[in-house]
């Protein structure tokens, strides 16, 4: 039997198994990158929608005191959400009554408190 008709040697498979373990290596890693991100992206864009609807909430009942740093529960896409918001007085005599500056900041229920928020959204409330 003359060489050419012998087939793969056992270095040549090894050397094809170990490119292929890297590159599947290398694949499998960027998919996991990939869906890391993913959530991430769904979790602010969820988080920006509770942030909306508790400060639709909040234009359409009585203005917050100043100083007032509140806590409100929300349900949104099937998972629990915090948002605390933070009350500040900003006195604007050209506005005519006074406006409160409100900072939300929505994450998750399951997260800690020490955690940055998910989203943090900012806005100007005037009585309604």
């Amino acid at each position: 039997m003359s060489r050419s008709e012998s087939g793969f040697t056992l270095i040549e498979v090894m050397v094809a198994l170990a490119i292929f373990a890297v590159m599947a290596g290398a694949i499998a890693l960027a998919n996991t990158q990939n869906l890391r991100a993913a959530r991430q992206i769904e979790e602010q864009s969820d988080a920006r929608w509770v942030n909306q609807n508790v400060l639709a909430e909040l234009r359409l009942s009585a203005l917050p005191d100043a100083g007032d740093v509140l806590t409100r529960s929300a349900t949104f896409n099937g998972r629990e959400w915090t948002v605390q918001l933070d009350v500040s007085a900003v006195e604007m005599p050209l506005l005519g009554p006074p406006l409160r500056h409100v900072v939300l900041s929505a994450r998750l229920a399951s997260d800690s408190n020490d955690s940055p928020p998910a989203d943090r959204l900012i806005a100007v409330l005037g009585a309604p």
